[in-house]
């Protein structure tokens, strides 16, 4: 391949006497390919872009296609997915038509097109293309796709992934030239194979043997050793040897570095259970994902599934989603920015709005009728969306756009990978904005109300704002934005108990004659309400309101205002010993219900990380945890689904 690149581009040009003074084309075209095939894609990428618009290349469509491959390639590595889909089709067809002078650029196209369709999720796609880089191959040459086709098909339970790691583990166990490294990889992909298959005791033996021929534990570290060490470390677990399960995660290097700033994720929301992602709450995963610097995950990959290939994308799409910040980000020593490894569940707490959902329904209501329908960056995870909202203020402004600049100076003021500064100044801009916009009472509170969390966390400090925004004559007139602002003003929160006069707030909106009596707001009033009567031993009264809310026994309000943590309960004995004694930090998200004494039931883990070393811990504190108690009229359940994240740091 290298020698017909040379050729076509040397081809009618006279030989130069005297070296350049600058690299040649050629040159240039070999240190990208080398760059590329290097993994160092962002060298290759800028190489690339500088030969290719030279006029010898634009005359050579040959070259021209070789660049668009090998560059499109390096784009999909990056996470650049649809320039470097848009790249590598247009280059393929062109090499393609060439036969076996291209047919290694071909087959690396294909496999690159199967690595786009795995991480965009599409499994189907990635099969296709990950065959057809194993048409034709030979040799050694098959191992590649072979192992592809293994990894993306390994939650099904057909076999095929299991033929294929078998003929790549066959393949490298005859050929010499596989030396030991390379051949433990293959071992581990084939373990891997094994342990999603439910073959944990032969997955466990080939795992180890593959962690020989790596040079068993010791402290060198790179990407190869830590995949090995994670899947024993998984394997172990399985096998019910713990000890070993956390002394091969040690040696990953996971949860061992200070201040676990995995942690600091400003989104990491967990799948629902349920029809629509086919998740059940016994079901978990082990998702494998990597950060690129502006805090998004730039690939989500499900390493160990226990509900198949649908549960397997599902659980990877939710990691998908989650953002940091980019301060949070650098903290991440870069090994484990490219790869890092969670444990996951599915939560089985439906959506609940938060208690301004109303007030956001108006607010977009009347964007939309200033010319903002609903902006392009909705769907998007806060990191990603970030640069976008960023371009569309830039934008609004130049263009003298008022409303434009409101919808941005908004959604930027709430993006959770802004830092506080930015954000407060964010909102600042945008509550002056809507004023001078005339906005009407509900979008004026919705936009109000962020500004208020973002200027103080003192509970009692952010009420008296609160208080200061109802008072004004055109809010207090609005049935929405009044009933809103009361029912914060009136709610519980973690040491800071309900207000003196909740009672007479949370009556107010009950008795809200403009708002239908099964409205959300008329609910949450309600409950507090009846939560409020029956501490002070009302019984009947309790029941009366509870009656009119419509609610089952066991549901929490529509919108927000779920029971308020009272205590903790940890200590430093919480603390796992053998974590505490090995040097592992992590954390855990639990979820779990509520009784009507406050008391909590039923926990579980829903997020953890390193994987497997603080559940049990997690879940024993999630016991000791209680929140303001609740009425229900036949005991029980106050609200489902509860969640909090638990941290371990070393002192």
């Amino acid at each position: 391949m290298a020698a017909v690149i040379l050729a076509l581009l040397l081809a009618g040009q006279a030989a130069q006497q005297t070296p350049p003074a600058k690299p040649t084309i050629q040159q240039s075209f070999d240190e990208a390919t080398k760059a590329a095939v290097e993994g160092r894609c962002e060298e290759a990428i800028r190489i690339f872009e500088s030969i290719e618009t030279a006029p010898k290349i634009a005359r050579n469509a040959m070259v021209r296609a070789a660049i668009d491959v090998r560059k499109g390639g390096c784009l999909i590595e990056l996470g650049r997915l649809d320039e470097g889909e848009a790249a590598v089709r247009r280059g393929l067809p062109a090499l393609a038509g060439k036969g076996e002078d291209f047919a290694e650029e071909v087959r690396q196209s294909h496999l690159a097109l199967g690595r786009l369709g795995a991480q965009r999720f599409d499994y189907v796609t990635a099969v296709a293309e990950y065959k057809q880089a194993l048409d034709g191959a030979t040799g050694k040459g098959r191992l590649r796709p072979l192992l592809a086709l293994s990894q993306v098909l390994a939650f099904d339970q057909d076999g095929q992934a299991l033929r294929y790691a078998t003929e790549a583990r066959t393949l490298a166990l005859a050929d010499a030239t596989v030396n030991k490294r390379e051949l433990a990889t293959v071992q581990t992909q084939y373990a891997r194979v094994l342990l999603n298959q439910g073959r944990q005791k032969e997955a466990y033996a080939e795992l180890k043997d593959s962690l020989r021929k790596q040079g068993g534990l010791d402290f060198r570290v790179n990407l190869d050793d830590i995949t090995t060490r994670s899947d024993l470390a998984i394997a172990a677990s399985l096998n019910k040897d713990h000890d070993a399960a956390r002394k091969y995660l040690a040696y990953t290097g996971a949860g061992r570095f200070k201040d676990t700033p995995f942690d600091r994720a400003t989104s990491m929301e967990p799948p629902l259970c349920g029809s629509a992602t086919g998740l059940k709450p016994e079901d978990f995963a082990i998702v494998e994902f990597s950060l690129a610097e502006d805090g998004h995950v730039r690939g989500a990959m499900p390493i160990y599934v226990t509900g198949g290939r649908d549960a397997a994308l599902a659980f990877a799409r939710a990691v998908a989603g989650w953002s940091w910040q980019p301060e949070a980000v650098k903290a991440v020593p870069p090994l484990f920015r490219y790869a890092t490894r969670v444990e996951i569940r599915c939560t089985v707490a439906g959506e609940r709005p938060p208690l301004t959902a109303p007030l956001a329904e108006a607010y977009a209501e009347w964007m939309e009728s200033l010319g903002k329908p609903e902006p392009g960056w909705t769907d998007q995870p806060a990191a990603k969306a970030a640069p976008l909202q960023r371009a569309a203020l830039a934008q609004a402004r130049a263009a003298g756009d008022r409303p434009g600049e409101l919808a941005a100076l908004f959604a930027l003021g709430n993006n959770s990978v802004i830092g506080e500064p930015e954000r407060r100044g964010l909102l600042g801009e945008g509550v002056a904005l809507a004023d001078a916009l005339k906005a009407p009472p509900p979008a004026r509170i919705y936009v109000a109300i962020p500004q208020v969390w973002a200027k103080s966390d003192d509970g009692r400090e952010a009420r008296e704002m609160l208080r200061a925004l109802l008072a004004r004559p055109e809010v207090a007139g609005d049935p929405l934005a009044a009933a809103t602002l009361r029912l914060l003003i009136a709610a519980p929160s973690f040491r800071t108990p309900a207000p003196s006069d909740s009672e007479t707030l949370l009556a107010a909106v009950i008795a809200e004659p403009e708002l239908p009596a099964q409205h959300p707001l008329k609910v949450a009033a309600l409950l507090q309400q009846a939560n409020r009567f029956a501490s002070k031993g009302d019984v009947e009264g309790a029941q009366r309101l509870f009656e009119q809310t419509g609610l089952t026994t066991e549901q929490c309000a529509f919108l927000g205002l779920q029971p308020a943590m009272r205590r903790p309960g940890t200590s430093s004995e919480d603390y796992p010993t053998d974590a505490y004694q090995m040097g592992f930090e992590g954390w855990v998200r639990t979820e779990f219900d509520v009784a009507t004494d406050g008391s909590t039931i039923r926990p579980r883990v829903l997020t953890a990380y390193p994987p497997f070393v603080f559940d049990e811990a997690g879940a024993k504190i999630s016991k000791g945890f209680r929140y303001t108690a609740s009425y229900r009229p036949k005991g029980s359940v106050a609200c489902t689904g509860r969640q909090e994240a638990i941290k371990f740091l070393l002192p």
